[in-house]
């Protein structure tokens, strides 16, 4: 029968949750993993691409993985393109119901309890302990201890009431998983920029095989009114390129989700309260990836929770100060990345892709020092190399025009004409399924 008192509660059964959970459990603290869904990874919301970094860091076994990437094709706005090769792997495909479940099983091997279906709505603090309310069933399910570990995702509710406000930007997603793609290589992800294909984000085709994939997008709300299913029909439709990927392909399901980036990055601990994953944050404002980072930040979490229970409470700051040791410069930089990127007008943008085609050295650079995971370690290798060519000195000042509007706030260029009409009432549910990205 489930305790109602534990030394560590677990919110959210997602990347940094489970690695909590399992950190937390297989040191001997007494651990409860609380999950708002029926199910572990369900419903999925996420490309699963995860960075070769996390495999070699967490030795993850790689029949987690349903394929490898060594590329990407970046379409500009203009239909230009430009394909980046790696020799080695970067990255994996992987389905996050498998991925989510396989991190849940083995906290329960080592010893914590895992309860589905209770959502977490309200955290008071009593006696030294913090209590966690849940809804479960139609009754309310109270939990106690004293360290909780907020791994809730996009949308939380905990922080708030337990004094930690939170404040950022939700970015909408949606993506249909396919069969019968016509892709032109199975480990290359391709990219499409565009304001009106994408406003204030990109669309993709995740690739899961030879001829499967993932087709999505993000739209950014403070840009556009309508939702992001009428613009990943109207990419599937009429982009010259990805209309062709997918003639004659057969949707398997459908993946709603949201992604937290911008916008000022709050603490992400309190008195007993420590906050990973995307509940804290911890998303690349590039590409809106996090699961490394979650994983990180969820066995950091756990190892501070343990430091907590023994009596150190200095515990707390350093669990932020050790996440931002790992990955924080990363997310200053994707950040400055993306506002430069929202206040390029879409012709700079063809440029600086046209650019990257035509100019084999600046490929080089990238391809021998790029990291999906660590993109900040580019910076200095490419600069140096843009500087030799005259080409690339004359896109400077665009870009330097979009960084300062970035800086100060103004980073959306507005849309074509047409695009900021009435939306249509458009709703997609995602699909549960046994294979989720």
């Amino acid at each position: 029968m489930t305790s109602d008192r534990w030394d560590v509660i677990v919110v959210g059964g997602g990347p940094a949750g489970g690695m909590a959970a399992w950190t937390a459990a297989r040191v001997g603290l007494r651990t409860v993993l609380l999950e708002e869904h029926g199910e572990i990874g369900l419903p999925a919301h996420c490309s699963g691409k995860l960075s070769v970094h996390a495999f070699r860091e967490f030795a993850l076994p790689t029949s987690l993985a349903r394929t490898s990437l060594r590329a990407a094709t970046l379409y500009a706005p203009d239909g230009s393109a430009a394909t980046v090769r790696r020799r080695e792997i970067d990255s994996h495909v992987v389905d996050r119901d498998v991925f989510d479940r396989w991190l849940a099983e083995q906290a329960q091997a080592a010893g914590a309890e895992l309860i589905l279906g209770a959502r977490a709505r309200r955290g008071t603090r009593e006696n030294g302990l913090i209590a966690v309310e849940a809804d479960r069933r139609g009754q309310t399910l109270t939990v106690r201890a004293a360290v909780v570990i907020d791994a809730e995702g996009a949308r939380t509710l905990l922080p708030e009431t337990l004094g930690l406000p939170q404040r950022r930007v939700l970015i909408q997603g949606l993506q249909y998983e396919m069969d019968g793609l016509r892709l032109d290589a199975a480990d290359t992800p391709e990219l499409y920029f565009g304001r009106e294909w994408a406003p204030g984000f990109f669309a993709w085709i995740m690739p899961l095989g030879p001829d499967s994939g993932r087709v999505g997008l993000c739209v950014d709300p403070r840009v556009t009114h309508r939702p992001p299913v009428y613009f990943l029909e109207r990419l599937i439709a009429e982009h010259p390129v990805t209309s062709r990927r997918v003639r004659g392909a057969r949707i398997v399901r459908k993946l709603v989700g949201r992604i937290p980036i911008l916008g000022r990055r709050p603490s992400s601990y309190a008195p007993g309260l420590l906050v990973a994953g995307d509940a804290a944050g911890h998303v690349k404002a590039t590409s809106g990836g996090g699961i490394y980072f979650s994983l990180v930040a969820g066995r950091l979490a756990a190892e501070a929770a343990g430091a907590i229970l023994g009596g150190d409470a200095a515990a707390l700051p350093r669990y932020e100060q050790a996440w931002r040791r790992r990955f924080g410069r990363e997310l200053v930089f994707t950040t400055a990345l993306r506002r430069t990127l929202n206040a390029l007008p879409d012709p700079d943008l063809s440029r600086l892709i046209r650019s990257l085609a035509q100019n084999p050295p600046l490929r080089r650079t990238i391809e021998e020092h790029g990291d999906t995971q660590y993109q900040s370690r580019m910076l200095r290798p490419l600069l140096g190399q843009a500087l030799h060519s005259w080409r690339e000195i004359a896109l400077a000042p665009p870009v330097l025009r979009a960084f300062v509007r970035g800086l100060f706030g103004i980073d959306q260029e507005p849309l074509p004409p047409g695009l900021e009409a009435e939306p249509r009432t458009i709703e997609v549910r995602a699909e549960t399924s046994t294979h989720q990205s």
